[in-house]
């Protein structure tokens, strides 16, 4: 079938060492005066004297703001105080560097400088009305791709849930991903976002939404990602493999960014919004009930899925291969010391189902990919299997 594809993505500077061109990037988009939102653990790595000192060489006026959040996404509050000094000082970039989280309270800082109403305001798909003032992101973990995508995630205080804010009103003007800003990620913060990056582009690439070219971009990501992650979990100063999973996550950005999660990603959601569960834990404890619920409809992309992560698939069936790929998933998650089920989490309360299953299937923004038809019915079958 013909698709029309549109093919979104920001300016991209990748490689070793580019961090250093954050300056000239500023200077071309004509910055005068620039919010610097960043974490402790990028001032501790010594970036945001960098950072200002690249900025200040090219005359340009910085102000650094440090994000801190007590649950594992930020609270809408955190976009909404830093946009009203944004507007106070005329600021006309916004610079976002460390993990995802940092980078969408970067994004959204800059997307409430232009638009008047609150964060859950533009909660769902395309509700921003006005383009965000320019942005520039630098990721310090290879995996949420928040530095190239229209995606930013909040927690909804109010239902207790994590909110997503989908609009090309945000997609960020450039992306600077410098391998090296990688080296002193723990090797947790590297599993977990290693592994939700995978998922970024597996399971797009089993999605109504999959088209020629990010499914071209999707296999090459899992491929990379399944042959480095490892690596670069066992040993944070192995450069080759920080730079592969630079590389795969970038890859993977683009898949989510232009093709979307889907069953995985909806149903994690509630978990991580009552539990406050980190995102990779939240996804890894249910990729294994959402992928064998609707491998029926996508059997054959899951075999493609097994020969991206190196399973031999010949002399085998067509059912036996595609099954391969859920094995070769737990065994990644295996060897991240990674939970392949709720009950790994400690969630054993199975009468949450119900309202989970609500909230899940509520998600249509992502459900709405789904190769499968999920009912609120499929979905509680999926929770309590993921148990």
């Amino acid at each position: 079938m013909n698709k029309i594809i549109n093919f979104q993505t920001p300016s991209i500077i990748f490689g070793m060492d580019t961090i250093h061109q954050v300056g000239i990037q500023a200077k071309k988009l004509g910055a005068k005066k620039v919010i610097f939102i960043t974490g402790s653990n990028v001032q501790k790595n010594g970036y945001v004297d960098k950072i200002v000192a690249a900025l200040e060489k090219e005359g340009i006026y910085i102000k650094v703001e440090f994000v801190s959040r007590n649950t594992p996404e930020p609270t809408t509050d955190i976009p909404e105080k830093l946009s009203e000094i944004a507007k106070k000082m005329e600021a006309d970039l916004i610079i976002g560097m460390g993990g995802g989280s940092v980078l969408d309270v970067a994004k959204m800082t800059a997307a409430l400088v232009t638009n008047p109403l609150k964060v859950r305001d533009y909660f769902g798909k395309e509700k921003l009305p006005n383009k965000c003032i320019p942005t520039i992101m630098i990721p310090t973990t290879a995996g949420t791709g928040s530095e190239v995508t229209k995606h930013a995630i909040f927690l909804d205080e109010e239902n207790n849930v994590k909110k997503a804010v989908a609009s090309s009103n945000i997609l960020p003007s450039v992306a600077i991903i410098d391998p090296m800003t990688t080296v002193t990620c723990p090797p947790k913060v590297t599993a977990d976002s290693g592994f939700d990056a995978f998922l970024h582009a597996a399971e797009p690439f089993v999605s109504k939404a999959a088209n020629p070219l990010t499914d071209v971009i999707a296999l090459k990501a899992i491929s990379i990602i399944t042959k480095w992650l490892g690596v670069a979990y066992a040993d944070g100063e192995n450069l080759e493999a920080r730079y592969n999973m630079s590389l795969g996550c970038l890859l993977a950005g683009l898949v989510l960014n232009n093709s979307g999660t889907s069953l995985v990603h909806a149903l994690a959601y509630p978990i991580g919004g009552e539990y406050h569960v980190p995102h990779g834990p939240s996804l890894s404890c249910l990729v294994n009930s959402c992928f064998e619920y609707i491998m029926i409809a996508k059997q054959d992309r899951f075999v493609e899925i097994a020969k991206a992560m190196g399973e031999n698939t010949e002399g085998l069936s067509e059912r036996e291969a595609a099954n391969l790929a859920l094995t070769a998933i737990n065994d990644m998650l295996k060897k991240l010391n990674m939970p392949a089920s709720l009950s790994d989490l400690n969630i054993s309360d199975k009468s949450r189902v119900g309202r989970w299953a609500i909230d899940g299937y509520s998600e249509q923004r992502l459900l709405s990919r789904s190769a499968r038809r999920l009912s609120v019915e499929d979905i509680e079958k999926i929770y309590i299997n993921a148990f």
